[in-house]
């Protein structure tokens, strides 16, 4: 209204008598007060559009996503795939079992490997911006327990120690997205774990290396996490796990450059017939890319 009536006084005076006319003080405040809203409605509208369309670009507000349909137009906000790779230390607990029944004798799992550092690469589905369900990878390098594990050189014979786990599994999670850059996280899951062990000797150019492996079902890894959003699709993170599960079968197997009576018979898989609880308490980070 102000810019029609702004036009409307412009048009009541000819360019001939604008240059004769002499405004009183009351109409010269008016058309500097219409003349500065004239100026200043288009800006400030500009600066009003570009806050919108800031806000529209970005989908989500420091409160956290304003709705779901915001949420799923920001990438890495909503439903799609997501790989994460994680890194950290675990420490064991529970007993290994026995391949003899009624075995009553404590086999510690830190009596063998006292700890691991994994290395997890996981893949998965966000259905929404909160649940995802995924499948993990997980290899480890375990050190092996110094008072047991005889890995010192005996004579002339050159001894060397290895220990690995390998860990796989799905799982499902379900993320809070408290605010857009803080994301707690929970999950939980079942798999499947290896835990190997070798033992190798060398002297005068031969060798003779007994490899050993229990594994077993894992059922249950519970997870707890927080993630960091540096951008919408990349996020670092703590996280810590905790597994529980039994080992059912052990091999072992030789392998050696030179002829050995009776080492054929050797290489055998037993089942555990005592099978005892145990399990991995990891911590460490991870990071994940939504795609």
């Amino acid at each position: 209204m102000r810019v029609r009536h702004l036009e409307g006084v412009g048009l009541n005076f000819s360019p001939l008598l604008f240059g004769t006319l002499v405004m009183k003080s009351r109409t010269q405040m008016m058309l500097c007060s219409l003349s500065f809203a004239l100026v200043a409605s288009p800006a400030l509208a500009g600066e009003t559009f570009q806050m919108q369309d800031d806000s529209a670009q970005e989908g989500y507000s420091e409160e956290g996503y304003s709705s779901e349909e915001s949420a799923a137009d920001d990438s890495g906000g909503g439903k799609g795939f997501a790989l994460g790779l994680s890194l950290g230390y675990g420490a064991p607990y529970g007993e290994l079992g026995s391949v003899q029944a009624d075995d009553d004798d404590t086999n510690k799992v830190s009596d063998l490997v006292t700890g691991v550092i994994p290395i997890q690469l996981e893949a998965g589905y966000f259905f929404n911006p909160n649940v995802y369900l995924g499948a993990t990878f997980q290899y480890g390098i375990a050190s092996f327990n110094d008072e047991n594990a005889n890995c010192e050189d005996q004579g002339a014979v050159s001894v060397s120690c290895s220990a690995s786990q390998l860990r796989l599994g799905v799982n499902v999670a379900y993320h809070f997205n408290v605010t857009p850059k803080i994301d707690p996280w929970v999950s939980v899951g079942v798999g499947y774990e290896f835990l190997n062990t070798a033992v190798k000797g060398e002297q005068d150019g031969e060798s003779i290396t007994a490899k050993a492996s229990v594994k077993g079902f894992e059922f249950v890894a519970a997870q707890v996490g927080l993630d960091y959003r540096i951008s919408p699709k990349f996020s670092v993170g703590p996280f810590a796990t905790v597994t529980a599960g039994q080992y059912s079968s052990t091999s072992l197997s030789v392998d050696s450059s030179v002829e050995i009576p009776g080492s054929d018979e050797l290489d055998e898989t037993e089942d555990l017939e005592t099978k005892k609880i145990h399990g991995f308490i990891y911590g460490g980070v991870r990071a994940q890319y939504r795609f």
